[in-house]
């Protein structure tokens, strides 16, 4: 109506509002794919979650990340160029709950960590659960939360590690939800190994903004679903732009708040990085898989 009013145009409001309450609705995550081609059993993922908070529209919140990976997949696929791998969305429901669609989806096809029964300590030497079709288990502990972050995401005391098959499979994940700012880099999750790669991949975005690789941790997002099953999961780091000040969580995060431009440069980044990953000879390089931990979990 303000909008409207500013434009001198008469306003007129009618309202038949009938309200139902669902205790129990349906939840769904959105999935497709670019097949791949020599490498296609293989896959890279984008995503980001579409649930947003009911105070408004969610468009900072995450409508600005969905939005950019769904044009970075038209991006890639409109251009027509070659993936060896299979390039993979998800865009997921219940992240504000606790990361609820992209942790369903992780157990169901990668891997999953049971929550311990009791809150007594747990030996760093457990390894992961048997399965022959799994790559083998590591010991490194973490015994930290994620540093830095936008909070949540909280999943309690997390115990063994059960891979399936696809575990193998994932070259990695790349997330966007912090709000509709320009990406400025990437939190490399305590992942050392793979910072010269991405090192060299950044460098054409320059121009961009994008110069940026941190090895701290950040929490309260999808790429921990798969970051604490043992995967390279990575967020992507973005300019604030009112996000944490004035449209997180509230009655203002609505359409106006986006800034196309920032967005257009997040979506062709986000192809780029794909594009990258998915046709590296080699998978990105992994951390060792995690043990047991006690605490909040990631």
């Amino acid at each position: 109506m303000a909008r409207i009013l500013q434009k001198n145009l008469p306003v007129t409001i009618e309202a038949d509002i009938q309200n139902t309450f669902y205790p129990n609705p349906v939840m769904f995550n959105v999935v497709g794919e670019i097949p791949g081609t020599d490498k296609t059993g293989e896959v890279v993922m984008l995503g980001a979650h579409f649930d947003s908070w009911h105070a408004s529209t969610g468009a900072t919140d995450n409508a600005s990340g969905s939005a950019a990976m769904m044009e970075a997949m038209r991006i890639l696929k409109q251009s027509g160029v070659q993936l060896r791998r299979t390039v993979r969305i998800g865009l997921w429901t219940g992240e504000e709950q606790g990361l609820l669609g992209s942790a369903q989806y992780v157990s169901a096809h990668f891997g999953s960590r049971a929550p311990l029964p009791t809150t007594t300590a747990t030996p760093a030497s457990a390894t992961a659960s048997p399965n022959a079709s799994a790559p083998p288990a590591a010991a490194a502990a973490d015994t930290q939360p994620p540093a830095g972050g936008r909070g949540g995401g909280g999943r309690g005391a997390l115990g063994p590690l059960t891979l399936k098959p696809d575990h193998a499979k994932l070259a990695a994940y790349f997330n966007i939800d912090n709000g509709t700012g320009a990406i400025r880099g990437v939190y490399l999750q305590g992942n050392d190994a793979v910072a010269p790669i991405f090192r060299e991949w950044i460098e054409p975005f320059r121009s961009l903004g994008m110069a940026y690789l941190t090895i701290r941790n950040t929490g309260g997002t999808d790429h921990q679903s798969y970051d604490r099953v043992g995967l390279p999961g990575f967020q992507f780091i973005q300019d604030d732009i009112e996000y944490d000040t004035m449209t997180h969580h509230t009655n203002l995060d609505s359409y106006e708040r986006l800034q196309p431009g920032d967005m257009m440069k997040n979506a062709t980044i986000a192809a780029a990085f794909a594009y990258l990953a998915a046709n590296r000879d080699e998978m990105l390089p992994r951390k060792p898989l995690p043990a047991p931990v006690v605490g909040r979990g990631y």
